[in-house]
């Protein structure tokens, strides 16, 4: 199965957000739309937007301040929420499957919250929650921000990039993004990085007044998968917080990943799949004709 995206389109607006949209799927089938990590972009979707594409509509996007999208003067967390609204009523054509990872995961849970209509079902792929402006790998995006004053020279930057120290050791005992081999090597990362915004960098990690409790208090109303990375190898979910979780939110079940780290779909796309595909059977049938 090819691993590559449609080509990108453009949704107007403020910040103007580049889109990947794999048109058809089911007719009467929810569109899926997937949200990326912070500092990633939609190709990170790879591994999973060809997949699901064999039956839904598929809609990735790059985060403002990512990607090929435009920067921003905001990155608080409900600006990211309003933008993911955006596309749902501008592109998915009714209530939409939100799948997030990390950054992609609070936005989807904030977003769920306030338009509870607009959400079909939840999938939150080892989101940022209580770590959410709690200097998360707040050293490691020091060092990324670092990085980008090279991106003009783009030998010097993969360098750059290739000697960051990794926020947690890697599956094989890697401590530096140039020790990292498949999906995540450095040259992917590099080709993530090299289109932020220094300024959602200079952010995210750090402890700044950006809508924590709106993170931590949201509780969403609809089917709701939480699937959770190993805490030894970097989940950014911390310790007992996932089982906390599903017990306050009504409609949720959790999935954990021993051993895996915080990237999930990337490092193992084959058991994220196994686990996501039994839920989405559970939202089709749930769906009225």
């Amino acid at each position: 199965m090819p691993k590559r995206l449609p080509r990108s389109r453009t949704l107007k607006g403020d910040p103007k957000l580049a889109y990947y949209d794999s048109g058809g799927g089911i007719t009467g089938e929810p569109a899926v739309v997937l949200l990326h990590g912070a500092t990633f972009r939609s190709e990170d979707w790879e591994n999973v937007f060809p997949r699901l594409a064999t039956r839904y509509r598929v809609i990735a996007y790059d985060a403002r301040g990512h990607g090929k999208s435009a920067r921003a003067a905001s990155y608080a967390i409900d600006a990211f929420a309003d933008d993911l609204l955006r596309i749902i009523d501008g592109l998915a054509g009714g209530p939409a499957i939100v799948l997030g990872h990390s950054l992609g995961g609070a936005t989807a849970l904030v977003a769920a919250t306030a338009r509870p209509d607009a959400v079909r079902a939840l999938v939150l792929e080892d989101p940022v929650i209580d770590n959410w402006d709690r200097d998360w790998r707040a050293e490691y995006y020091a060092n990324v921000r670092a990085a980008l004053e090279q991106s003009a020279e783009p030998s010097t930057f993969r360098r750059a990039i290739a000697a960051l120290p990794l926020p947690a050791r890697g599956p094989r005992g890697e401590r530096t993004v140039g020790e990292v081999r498949g999906f995540y090597a450095a040259e992917r990362l590099a080709t993530y990085y090299k289109d932020v915004d220094p300024a959602f960098v200079e952010q995210f990690g750090h402890s700044r007044p950006d809508g924590h409790e709106r993170v931590v208090t949201a509780v969403p109303a609809m089917p709701t998968l939480l699937l959770a990375a190993s805490p030894a190898d970097g989940s950014a979910l911390k310790d007992g917080e996932a089982d906390a979780l599903v017990r306050r939110w009504p409609q949720a079940q959790l999935v954990r990943f021993p051993g895996v780290g915080h990237r999930i779909h990337g490092l193992r796309p084959e058991p994220f799949l196994e686990a996501l595909e039994p839920f989405l059977r559970r939202v089709r049938a749930s769906v009225p004709a």
